[in-house]
Parts: structure tokens; sequence; C-alpha cells
């Protein structure tokens, strides 16, 4: 034992001080012991046999003054198969004026077949004024098959005042197989005056192969107080150290036992305040924030009252001046913890009695009354409330007369009601289980019931739910009718960490109109596919794979989705794309599948699958090192491109037909262009390039004349030109050269404002003129022979066409030259503006024109029409909220009698130099924003939401003009002014479209506007509305209004669709908690029975 508190040393070999080791000495250690200072950790527990201090080779222990073992009286020792005391041969061992081994009257010690003192050959025994072994009188000395002091051959024993194995009568010791001290080889233990097997004044012991010191088994005392040193402590108590444990040992004839109260843990203790340790009880009472720690269990109080012999601990809490409630005791225990006023544990058994405890069951509270834990960690409770409410008074809970709690498993109880605002409902179940696991667990899936006016009563989605592993699940679910009508569904979400995650669900639907022998009789399938797959972006560096499927045939949404979203969507998109990229390498590679869909119409396009390699810009005539100066053709470019596609366009009704497969159309291209750039000056750029194409496709069409064509929908004869499709793998292949030219100067222009006084500094205005040129001269010889001429009317006029015409990459090149000038002007207006807040002086720059920009093009080689349409369009933002957008699209050409572009210009036939084809104009806003509503930024502050009616900070003066609180509750909503307060949060966003087109003779115009908005009408209850008008069709568009309200621990919310085929209102209250999703009231009126 260590004892850091105290230090004696003596320096000198006089008879007193002998007699005082010798005699006070093992008194003195005791008290050394027990005079801890108060408010020391004191640690019990039980250490496993072995040796309380053990050392190594070359290790030196010094002593001053003491003895190598001291035990105390009345204390029983007992070793089965350990030494006290031996050394082997090489030992060296002195003594000056002390004993080696001394043992107190009434002390048994017991050994079987050794000795006491057993050196072997070689080894050199010296003492000077003390003997080896010397015992008290009255003690009886007794061997049974060994001497007491053996001495073997070649050994030299020298002694000079005493003994070298003394012994006195009636001394019995006995050993069974070892010795009182074993020491390890060339070990050499030093210790200045503070262990617990302390050898006399310069003693040197070496071995050469054993322990040193070796102490009895298992027991260590510190932190005790000297006050608390009695003899009922004192017997059969061992002290060997300053951290350790405390156990009670007795002898037997069998061996060391170990008391059954005994803990098998440390317990470490302390506290804040007052600790008092009861040496006769064997208890420690700890006050004001006490703390036991055994283990990993935890336990915090206000006051906890120690058994240090039975492992029990009692704790409670107190109650301050306010008669609130402090220092409740707390449990913890890995992941189970709770809180309770009261509580008895027993360390040994792990069973306790708990008195009004609260604990957390994966987001659910347990109050109950009484709590009975058992070894296993179950709890029994009595007379406990089941809530997901974290109030100190619960809004809801299910009374549970008695109950038993598997802690992240479940809770099970007997006949149970529910009590809301402490009201019991006339709600009450044999019995409750409520899962409460952390992991996910198959399980049924309870369906959910009602009635329809259409399809009569149902049970819908329910199933079972499959918890296949960490990694994936799977949930097969349900839904009937009474009038046949039946869906199942399939969904499935997976799970790889840092690698991929994702979910696919299908559903198949067999939905019945009516009902059998009715005229409105039906009957049709339909189905639904979902998919979303996403990688980690760490997983594999340069190649990715995602999924984003959304398909499902054109009525299942009309049947049997409930949400709005699905209704007022027509067209929907799905992709699945795999990427791949190089390091280091300008080579990339991706493939995709793609399809949409529009719902409406109900047609289809799909690309089964696409895909494209390509090989990024290099300089092929450009060396790594240059060597003087750049080349030209070091600047010449190439690059490679090759595609592929599969696409069909049909009907969602023969998707999965073999019809489908007559109308794909498959293809392949592939380029390498090789350009060069000149530029001559600033803003202008020569590029000649000369481009190869090729492409390959399994079919072609043949044009021909039919005079007597029969069409079917019109049921008469109409000469026509009818394509033929001819089957067949076919290459064309085209090198076109191209020379291009363009210009693209910058023009600007700045006002300023010179008054002062003026808001705005300057006015910008950035025009970007562009002028380009492109031409390809005719290049028969370098392309294949991909046209065709036919008949087309019966005059006999011949046209060409492309026998690749309608393909999935068109014709290679158009067979003739070409060439075209583009002309573009764009405009943009800046201004800064000084603001009137703004206390720096130095002005923003603002937008007032984002962009004006105007377009057209001239065809140089065209036979008629060569100008194309005049495009101009223009954006803006006003006030920073209001974006408005418009474009327009003019044509320079007349029409004839039918509305077709004519060659003759449109200020001949008194149209106008131009006359307008198409129209487009929109604007969107915030409402709130424009009329600056700075309250939307207190939603999240808890103090918008409400009208004003108290004191505001900084009292009756404080800017802002608020009232004061002894004035009428009708004049505390007033401002300053007289007004009435009104600082609401809210927002309308507003937004308008019209649209206008006139390519011939008719004229189309659609105009709608959409509002949407939100209002908060308190901190914990909100408005929500979306709504519009459709200006043609003279109706209000699908509106949607919406109220929630958070309840703490419940939510309520109310939808209504006051207008339109999807006619409807929907109310729900129901608890927040996911573990009690099916602890809900609703009521509503659905859409399938408005047909």
């Amino acid at each position: 034992m260590l004892i850091n508190d105290a230090k004696i040393a003596f320096n000198s070999h006089s008879f007193p001080q002998r007699v005082f080791v010798t005699i006070f000495m093992p008194l003195l250690l005791q008290a050394t012991l027990l005079a801890q200072e108060p408010g020391r950790s004191v640690t019990t527990g039980k250490s496993l046999p072995d040796t309380l201090l053990m050392t190594l080779p070359d290790t030196v222990v010094k002593s001053d003054s003491a003895t190598v073992l001291m035990t105390l009286p009345d204390t029983v020792v007992k070793s089965d198969s350990a030494t006290v005391l031996m050394t082997l041969p090489d030992t060296v061992v002195k003594s000056d004026s002390a004993t080696v081994l001394m043992t107190l009257p009434d002390t048994v010690v017991k050994s079987d077949s050794g000795t006491i003192l057993k050196s072997l050959p070689d080894t050199l025994v010296k003492s000077d004024s003390g003997t080896i072994l010397k015992s008290l009188p009255d003690t009886s000395v007794k061997s049974d098959s060994g001497a007491l002091s053996k001495t073997l051959p070649d050994t030299l024993v020298k002694s000079d005042s005493g003994a070298l194995p003394k012994t006195l009568p009636d001394t019995v010791v006995r050993s069974d197989s070892g010795t009182i001290l074993k020491s390890l080889p060339d070990t050499l233990v030093k210790s200045d005056s503070g262990t617990l097997p302390k050898t006399l004044p310069d003693t040197s012991v070496k071995s050469d192969s054993g322990t040193l010191p070796k102490t009895l088994p298992d027991t260590v005392v510190t932190g005790l107080n000297e006050e608390d040193l009695s003899p009922a402590f004192v017997n059969d108590t061992l002290f060997p150290g300053t951290s350790g444990t405390i156990t009670d040992t007795s002898l037997t004839k069998t061996g060391l036992i170990i008391s059954s109260d005994a803990v098998d843990e440390p317990i470490v203790y302390n506290s804040d305040g007052y600790m008092k340790t009861d040496m006769r009880s064997k208890k420690v009472s700890l006050v004001e924030n006490a703390r036991v720690t055994y283990g990993t269990i935890q336990l915090t109080a206000d006051s906890i009252v120690l058994d240090m012999e039975t492992g029990s601990v009692f704790a409670t809490f107190r109650r301050d001046s306010t008669g609130k409630a402090v220092g409740l005791p707390v449990y913890k225990d890995g992941s189970e913890e709770f809180e309770s006023e009261e509580l008895n544990y027993n360390f040994k058994s792990k069973k306790g009695v708990i008195r009004n405890v609260t604990t957390e069951q994966e987001g659910g509270f347990l109050q109950s009354l009484t709590t009975k834990r058992h070894d296993d960690g179950t709890l029994h409770v009595n007379r406990s409330k089941f809530t997901t409410c974290d109030a100190d008074e619960p809004h809801f809970y299910l009374s549970l007369p008695r109950a038993k709690v598997y802690p992240g498993e479940k809770i099970v109880s007997g006949p149970a009601y529910m009590v809301v605002a402490d009201i019991p409902l006339p709600l009450v179940l044999p019995f409750g289980f409520f899962p409460v696991q952390q992991k996910r667990a198959s399980g049924i899936v309870m369906p959910k019931y009602g009635q329809e006016a259409r399809r009569g009563y149902f049970l819908s989605n329910g199933g079972y739910y499959f918890a296949l592993s960490d990694y994936f699940d799977l949930k097969l679910t349900g839904t009937l009718y009474t009038n046949g009508t039946w869906l199942a569904d399939a969904a499935t979400s997976y799970r790889l960490r840092y690698r991929f995650s994702g979910s696919f669900s299908f559903s198949y639907a067999n939905n019945v109109t009516s009902y059998k022998g009715l005229p409105d009789y039906g009957k049709n399938t339909n189905y639904r596919i979902s998919w979303s797959h996403s990688q980690d972006a760490k997983a594999n560096p340069g190649s990715r794979f995602s999924a984003s499927v959304n398909m499902s045939s054109s009525g299942y949404d009309k049947n049997n989705s409930y949400e709005v979203a699905d209704h007022v969507t027509t067209t929907r998109q799905s992709s699945i794309s795999y990427s791949k990229t190089w390091s280091g390498a300008p080579v990339s590679f991706s493939t995709s599948i793609n399809q949409s869909q529009n719902v409406q119409n109900k047609t289809m396009m799909l690309n089964l699958p696409r895909g494209s390699l390509n090989v990024s810009r290099i300089y092929p005539f450009k060396p790594k090192k240059l060597v003087g100066k750049s080349k030209w053709y070091h600047d010449i470019t190439t690059q490679y491109t090759a595609s592929f596609e599969n696409k069909i366009n049909t009907y969602d009704s023969l998707l999965f037909t073999s019809a489908v497969w007559k109308s794909m159309q498959n293809g392949f291209k592939h380029e390498i262009p090789l350009s060069l750039q000149f530029r001559p000056f600033n803003n202008f750029s020569i590029s000649p390039s000369l481009r190869y194409t090729g492409v390959l496709y399994t079919q072609q069409i043949h044009k021909r004349w039919d005079p007597d064509y029969y069409d079917e929908r019109r049921n008469m004869v109409v000469p026509s030109v009818v394509n033929d499709t001819v089957r067949g793998v076919t290459y064309g292949h085209a090198l076109v050269p191209t020379v291009s030219a363009s210009f693209n100067p910058s023009i600007y222009g700045t006002f300023a404002f010179t008054k002062k006084g003026s808001g705005i500094e300057a006015i910008r205005h950035v025009m970007k003129p562009s002028v380009s040129f492109s031409y390809s001269p005719e290049a028969d010889k370098l392309s294949s022979d991909m046209y065709r001429t036919v008949q087309y009317d019966t005059v006999g006029r011949m046209r060409t066409y492309s026998i690749y015409e309608g393909s999935v990459f068109g014709t290679p090149s158009t067979g003739n030259r070409s060439g075209s000038v583009a002309f573009s002007l764009s405009n943009i207006v800046e201004a800064k503006v000084y603001s009137r807040n703004d206390t720096t002086g130095k002005p923003r720059k603002i937008k007032l024109i984002d962009n004006l920009s105007l377009n057209t093009s001239y065809n140089l080689f065209s036979d008629s029409l060569n100008w194309s349409p005049v495009n101009i369009s223009f954006r803006t933002t006003l006030a920073q909220n209001i974006n408005i957008q418009a474009s327009s699209s003019f044509s320079i050409y007349g029409m004839n009698a039918t509305g077709g572009a004519v060659n003759e210009l449109a200020i001949r036939q008194g149209l106008g130099l131009a006359r307008m084809t198409g129209f487009n104009m929109s604007f969107d806003l915030d409402l709130g924003q424009l009329l600056g509503n700075k309250n939307k930024k207190q939603q999240s502050g808890g103090q918008g939401g409400q009208m004003s009616t108290g004191r505001q900070p900084g009292g009756p003066g404080a800017q802002g003009g608020a009232a004061p609180d002894n004035l009428p509750l009708s004049n505390r909503n007033l401002d300053e002014f007289g007004y009435v307060r009104f600082d609401v949060p809210w927002s309308l966003r507003m937004a308008y479209n019209f649209s206008y087109s006139k390519p011939g003779l008719r004229t189309n115009i659609s105009q709608a506007m959409t509002m949407s908005g939100d209002l908060k009408l308190t901190p914990k209850m909100a408005l929500t509305y979306n709504t519009g008008y459709d200006f043609r069709q003279k109706e209000i568009t699908m509106t949607r209004v919406g109220i929630s309200r958070d309840l703490h621990c419940w939510e309520m919310s109310f939808s209504w669709i006051p207008t339109g085929y999807m006619k409807s209102w929907n109310f729900t209250i129901r608890a927040k908690a996911s573990m009690l999703q099916d602890l809900k009231y609703e009521r509503r009126k659905d859409y399938h029975e408005n047909y």
C-alpha cells in the first residue's frame, strides 16, 4: 500500500527505534492510512487474486523503517497456492535492526508442504542484529514436511547477534505450497517511506526468480477519516493501498472465499458538500451534488447514502425555499437514463425500487409512481403514464395501471385509457403494445378503413414490413374495395454508407368503375414505377451512377393518387444515367436511359439507351516544348465526338407490347472537326474549319408518288406522296469545309447628372452589336449519295429529299452550298443611384434594363423567304422585386389566302413594316416585400404573428409608441398616430402571363393570373393559400386553402379545395411522434366522390 499523505524516516539504529518499529509501527500505519482528509474519494470493490504490489526485474526498493509484511490483530490470512516470503538462489537478504517477518499474537499462518524460509545453494544470507524470522511468545512452530530453516550445500549462513531461524514455543507455522516472500530475478525494489510491505533500514533484497513483495489478496481502503477508526472496523479488514476495494475474507479449509455481498467493480463517490463515513455501520453519507460511479453506472442526486458492505445505495432530493425540487436522482447506465424522486438500488444484485420516476424510451416518456427494476434491466411499473409530450404536465397520455418495460424494445401494458388535458376519454384498450426499438423490425402494417361513394368500402395500405437487413428493407401492401377494385404495392429502400442509397416502388392497380350489370361499368389496369438512386461522390471518383424514375400510365393518378401535385402535373421525366471520366486523359463517356411522357395526350418518348464518347479539344500540331516562335498551324485544334441513340415514340397503352419495337429508331453518329481561328484585330475573328461527319442507321426512307392512294381517315382516294421504309444498315458521310467570320464590338455611352442633390449619379448604356457570316461550298464529291427526288403534286413538279429524313441524327450535309449572315443587337442600361438612408455617400449600381435584344438572319442561297423572323426580347427588374419579361416575333413577309407566308413584303400588302406573329409577356412580384413587410423576418423569432397588445421593450417612450398596460384593451393596438397596430407576418406572390399567337389568319390569346402566399395568424398558427384565374376559360383555377396549428406535441391541419374536379377537404389532428403515428383523428371528403 502506498501512503501518500505521511512520511516516516529513521536514520539511526538505536534500540528505542527498533522497539518503536516493532510494536508501534502497525498502529501508526493504521492511523496513517485512515487519516485521509475529508472529501477524498473512497474506492471500494473487489480486486482479482493477485498481489497489491509486484515489481519487475531491475527495480530498486528502499525502505527506511518498516516491516516486510505486517498484519493486524485478529486478521485471518489464508493463502492457497501463493507464497508470503520466498527467496530463491543468489538472494542476498540483509537486515539491520528489524525482522523480515513479524507476526502478532493469535496469528495463524498455515502452510502445508513448505518452509517459511527456504534458501537454495549459493545463497548468502547475512544479518547484523536481528533475526530473519522472529515470532512472539506463545507461538508454536510446526513444520510438516520441511525444516523451519533448511540450508542446502554450499550455503554460507552468517549471523551477528541473532539466530538465522529463530522460532519461539507454541508457534505453528505451516506452509502449503509456497513461501512468505517471493522475489523476481535480479530485482531491486526501492521504496522511500510509503510502501505497505516496508523493509528494514539498509536492507537489500536481491533474488534470482520471484517477486519481492507479494501482498495479501484483494483489499484496498483509502480516504477514511481518522476519527472513523474503530475496533469494529479494524478487525477482519485489510488496508493494503490508497485506491482499491473493500471486502471481507474468511479462512476455511477449502481456500479463499469472497463474501456474496461484495461488489465486483470499483465504486467512486464524492460530493460538493458534506460527506461522512460511519465505520461501524460501513456507510457513507453524501450531501449536496452527490455523485457515485460504479462501472458504467452513474448516479447523481442531492443526497446519497452508500452502504459499502452490501453495495446498496439510497438517493433522494430536496426542496429549496421556493418549494422547487433540487437534485433529483438521475440514473444513467449506457443509453438507459431516467430521473426520479427517490431511488433504492443494489450494485451487486442490480435490482432497485424507484419512486416517481420518468424514463425516456425512444421519443416517448414513461412516468410512474412506483417502479421495480430487475437484474436483467426490465422494469415493472405501477400507476404510470405514457406520453410523447415533453411538458412537465403532459397535454395527453395513456394511463397504464400496470405495465412492463423492456428498455430499447417495447412496452407492454394491461388495460389502458387515454387522457387529454386531464380529462379521461371513453377509449379503453384491453392491452397496449408500444414498440420502442432503435432498430427496424419486421411486422404487420395495419390498414386504414373508409368509404367512397364510387367504389364502396375499403381497407387501404395494409400488409407486411420486412426488415431484411441493415442495408435494405421491403414493404408489401395492398388495398381492397368492395366494388372489386384492388391495388398491390411493393416498396423498398436501401443504403450502403459512403457508397450509395436509394428507394424503389412499384404499384399495380385493377380499377373497376361502377358495378357489374350497370351501363357505366368499366375495368382497366394501371401501373406506376418510381425509383431514386444516388451515389456518394467520394465512393468512386471519376464515375457516377444515378437514377430518377417517375413513370406511370395516364389513368393511374386520376384513379389512385391522392396528391394534388400529381393531378396538376401533365408531363413527367425519368432518367437513369452513368458517366465516366479518366484522370489525366481528355476522354469522357456517358450513357443514359430517358423517358418523357404527356399524361394528357398519353404520348411517351423513350431512349433505350443513348450515349456519347467525347475527346476534348487537343492541339495535334503543337509541340510539348515550344522552341522559338509559335507557328500559325500550332493553333489548329481538333476533337472527336461519337453518339448513339435508340428512340421510341409511342403511347403508354402500347408500351409493353411488341408493336413498340417496330417504331424504334436507331442511329450512330461521329464527328471530327478541324479548325483554326485568326484574329486580325480586336473583336473580329475568322475561322476556317473542315468537319467530317458520319452516320449509321438501320433504316432509310424511299418516297414515291401514288395517284391512287386511299386515305382511310378521309375515306376517299387522295393522290399523295407515300413513304416506304426500307430496313437495313446503311452508312452516310460528308466532309464539309466551312468559313465563318464574326464581328462583336461593344459600344458604351454614359450620361452624368451634375445637378447637386440628384439621386442619380450617372446612367450608362451598353450596346453589343454582332454580325456573323458562314459559308459552306458545294461538295458533292466529298459526300455519299444521300439525296433523291420525288414528284409531289399532280402537275409533276419535283422535290429533293434525304433518305435519312426524320432520323435521330438527320443528314450529315445539305448537299448544296449554303451561306447565311446573322445580325443581333443587345442593350444593357445601368444606373448609379444614391440611397436615401445611406450615410456613406457612395452610390450603388442598379440595372434599369437587364437585356433588350433583337436578332435575325439572311439566307444567301435560298430561292425565297430569305429573311428569318425578327425576334425581340426584353427583361428587367423593378424595385428589386417586380420581374418583367417579354418577347415577340415579327415577319416581314405577307400572307396568302390560307394564311401561309409568301415571298412578298408585308408592307406591300398593307400589313405594315412587319406583322407580329407572336408575343409573350409575364411578370411576377412579392407584394409583401414590395410594401415593406419587414415582419417576415420575425417569423422565426417567436414575436411576429400577433397584434401588439402589451408593453414593448423600452417603455412608453420607446420608439414605436408602445402603449402602456393600463390603457383599455381596445387602445393597446393603436400606434402613436392612433392607427391600428397590425404587424402580422404575411406574404403574397402574384404572377401574370399573357400569350398572343397569329402565325396565319387565326389569332390565339391566353392569359392567366396566379396568386399564392401565407399569413401567420399566431406564432403557432399559419394560413396558406394559392389560387388563380384563367381569363380565356373565364374561371378560377384550382384553389387551395390550408390552415396549420402547432399544438406542442400534436399538430392540426385543415386543407380545402373549394372548386374544380379536385374539390375536397381534409381535417386531421395527430400526435407528432412517429411511434404514435396511428394516434390521430381524421375527417375528409375525397375528390373521388365527385365523379
